[in-house]
């Protein structure tokens, strides 16, 4: 399929760099929280050449430390470009601007020891000369350095608070000794209540995999690594040290030419998340123009932002692979229980142990549905598994009921897996169709995450007894050719999320019942040369929380309405419409609108606000409660199980006609279940209301009291969301709304 579409492969890739792949993802707008930390890659050409963009680097955070709120400066290596004097003193004179306005670290690079920049030898006596740890050993930061070279900066660690976080950032020379590491490794473990981030100068390569064996500029290429100690390489530093902590965040590193970028993320051995970064831009014009990465680390959020930036030329690089953002990133305090996580499954496929006697996958089952182009070709290659065949079915423009091939794990009890999560690292040469299956039972039943570069969608389908449905769909490119990427499935119960490089493909769960239980495959479709790999597979307990809602920040509003995830229904028409807003962390309704008249005290049609994101129309045994507060007198409550506005259960007070009631409505038609005669509220008093309903059984709570005394039984509606209600009541005030499961 490669020949006959050659040509539109090229116009995808050019779009896809004229149009940012993450430009959207990067508006979002930084909370309180948020800081970041500036990162000074490979200026050994600037030291050379252009030692005024040097300067104007260091001047620019020097000036924007307050402003940007930059609480640290790490620089990845490289300092100088032949490690002489005249070089060092350039780059003495840029750094040191830096001094007591915010704190910052340097690490050797290749071209900082040996002889003319060479790394014949570990020599460093210049770069201990220029940056001596007298000059970091009186600062609030430093940490320490590598004790059996108690006189050397060469590898050195910092610490300091950001947004409540403890944070380390370690250093270390280029391509570490093994004792280097070693210590490394105990630095880390005894700091486990601080995040950490790991600079380093080679750890990464440009084609998005930790720099390993036959990568150009390996640091076992170099003269250091017949030394005493040798060297580790990214996958070798990755392997002896990074995977083995639950605490580490973050590995930083430049060196590498071609495009000088390149990023991974791998789940370590505790399933945390690490995010792995190459940033280099010496090889462009004027030694890298003077741009800094910068990290922009939202902890509310939950977010990383990646920009680049010149100050030289006072402009941003906005390419996928120069502005990006990281979503659900665990950016409190590590958990620090020591516990490694239990998983289901993991592999790196890094051994030939992963090859059965006929050269295939062990432990995995390949079934080829397509017939044209077959068959299949798996295999285990270089650390990763291979599908090389173009095998396809029915025809080359199908977008759905589509045949190709993929490979299920089929050892152990993996096809009672039910709730977990499931990521792969995956990449493609050509540009149909790849993803993964989960859930699946047999080839007649499974659910299937394809995403297809050429006829730009991403696509979430369940196979149910043979027959495919569509259960979401987005029409963008789904990936970039030869780029690696995530993606990862969440599926807890009937919920379904999935994530590529972090972010929530569909924006919200997908609700279906059709599959509870089943193993994991990698899919192929029409594709030559997909490649697979870092599968992790843990299970996942379910939130008790469903929903949590405090309307605080402007967030809470979105485009069309006051609200965002909330419906507003108006059945009053008296002193109609409603008017929803969220005000000073409040969501308020302000008009005085019913009906059918004054006197009313069933049948009563005012206003709500139903809740209507993900799976909420499936919620069935929960609790419910929220903050209320009415400057009047007349009616305010929750609504529960709502399916639409003729099928709900609901519970109003009223202050001015001292009643609580609770009603349920069914097909159109009001019964009242219960009834207790006295003041529903104090006017202007916040108070808590909350319900609690599981199966047939309603409880009903005022600041933690049963209004009703007893369990009231009704069996009319089984699930659906909720929503919050005021009759003729303007100024009613809700807060805190808080949803969660409930068990027999």
């Amino acid at each position: 399929m490669k020949v006959t579409k050659s040509f539109l492969v090229l116009i995808m890739i050019f779009s896809l760099f004229v149009t940012p792949f993450f430009q959207e993802s990067n508006k979002a707008e930084a909370s309180s929280s948020a800081f970041k930390i500036a990162v000074l890659p490979d200026t050994q050409n600037l030291a050379s050449n252009h030692p005024e963009i040097f300067r104007a680097q260091t001047q620019w955070i020097a000036d924007n430390a307050e402003k940007q709120n930059i609480k640290f400066v790490v620089h990845e290596g490289d300092i100088t470009n032949n490690n002489n004097t005249p070089q060092w003193e350039v780059a003495n004179d840029a750094m040191r601007i830096l001094d007591g306005v915010v704190p910052y670290t340097v690490l050797p690079g290749n071209h900082d020891m040996g002889t003319g920049g060479s790394a014949n030898t570990r020599d460093t006596t210049l770069y201990n000369t220029y940056f001596p740890i007298s000059n970091f050993s009186g600062t609030e930061t430093f940490g320490g350095v590598y004790p059996a070279e108690p006189d050397k900066y060469d590898n050195n660690f910092h610490t300091f608070n950001a947004a409540g976080t403890d944070w380390l950032i370690l250093s270390l020379e280029f391509g570490p000794r093994d004792p280097v590491l070693d210590w490394a490794n105990e630095v880390v473990a005894s700091h486990p209540n601080h995040r950490v981030i790991v600079a380093t100068h080679a750890y990464m390569f440009s084609d998005e995999t930790r720099h390993n064996e036959g990568h150009a500029w390996n640091p076992h290429n170099y003269g250091v690594a017949s030394g005493t100690g040798g060297v580790n390489d990214g996958e070798e530093m990755w392997q002896k040290f990074v995977k083995k902590h639950p605490n580490i965040s973050m590995v930083l590193s430049g060196h590498v030419l071609n495009d000088g970028q390149g990023r991974r993320v791998s789940a370590g051995e505790y399933g945390n998340k690490v995010y792995q970064m190459l940033s280099n831009y010496q090889m462009q014009a004027n030694g890298g123009n003077g741009f800094i990465r910068l990290l922009e680390i939202d902890p509310l959020a939950g977010t990383i932002k990646a920009t680049s930036y010149s100050p030289y030329l006072n402009e941003y690089k906005t390419d996928w692979q120069n502005e990006f953002v990281y979503t659900n990133v665990e950016l409190g305090t590590p958990n620090s229980d020591g516990k490694k996580p239990k998983y289901l499954f993991r592999d790196d496929f890094s051994e030939e142990k992963e090859r059965d006697d006929d050269g295939l996958l062990k432990d995995w089952t390949i079934v080829d549905e397509g017939t044209i182009d077959g068959p299949s070709k798996w295999s285990v290659i270089g650390g990763e598994v291979v599908q090389s065949s173009n095998i396809y079915g029915p025809n080359v423009p199908a977008v759905d009921n589509r045949k190709g091939t993929f490979a299920y794990y089929d050892k152990g009890n993996a096809f009672k897996w039910e709730d977990y999560s499931f990521s792969a690292k995956l990449r493609a040469t050509d540009d149909d169709g790849i993803g993964l299956m989960f859930r699946y039972q047999d080839p007649k039943n499974y659910y299937k995450l394809e995403l297809d570069n050429q006829r730009k969608f991403s696509k979430l389908f369940k196979v149910v007894d043979g027959v495919e449905t569509t259960m979401a769909h987005v029409a963008e490119a789904g990936y970039i050719s030869d780029t690696q990427f995530e993606l990862e499935i969440k599926v807890v119960g009937n919920q379904v999320q999935v994530y590529r490089d972090g972010i929530d493909i569909f924006d919200g769960p997908i609700i279906d019942d059709s599959h509870s239980a089943g193993t994991v495959a990698f899919y192929s479709w029409g594709n030559q040369s997909n490649y697979f790999d870092d599968v992790l597979v843990k299970g996942v307990k379910q939130s008790s929380d469903l929903l949590k809602d405090d309307f605080n920040g402007g967030k809470k509003r979105n485009d069309e309405g006051p609200i965002k995830n909330w419906t507003i229904v108006d059945e009053g028409t008296i002193n109609g419409p409603s008017k929803w807003s969220v005000v000073r962390g409040e969501l308020l309704q302000s008009s005085s609108i019913y009906g059918p008249d004054i006197t009313a005290v069933d049948k009563r049609e005012g206003t709500f606000a139903y809740y209507n994101k993900g799976g909420s129309y499936s919620w069935k045994d929960y609790s419910v409660s929220a903050i209320l507060r009415h400057t009047e007198n007349d009616g305010i409550g929750l609504m529960f199980r709502y399916k639409d506005p003729d099928n709900y259960y609901k519970l109003e007070l009223d202050n001015e006609r001292k009643f609580y009631k609770l009603f349920k409505v069914e097909n159109g038609v009001e019964t009242t279940l219960a009834h207790v005669v006295k003041p529903g509220y104090t006017s202007g008093a916040n108070f808590e209301l909350g319900v609690k309903v599981i199966g047939s059984e309603i409880q009903a709570f005022q600041d933690g009291i049963n209004i009703f005394g007893e369990s009231i039984i009704d069996d009319s509606h089984s699930k659906g969301t909720i929503a919050l209600y005021a009759w003729g009541n303007p100024n009613s005030y809700f807060d805190d709304v808080l949803v969660k499961r409930e068990h027999r």
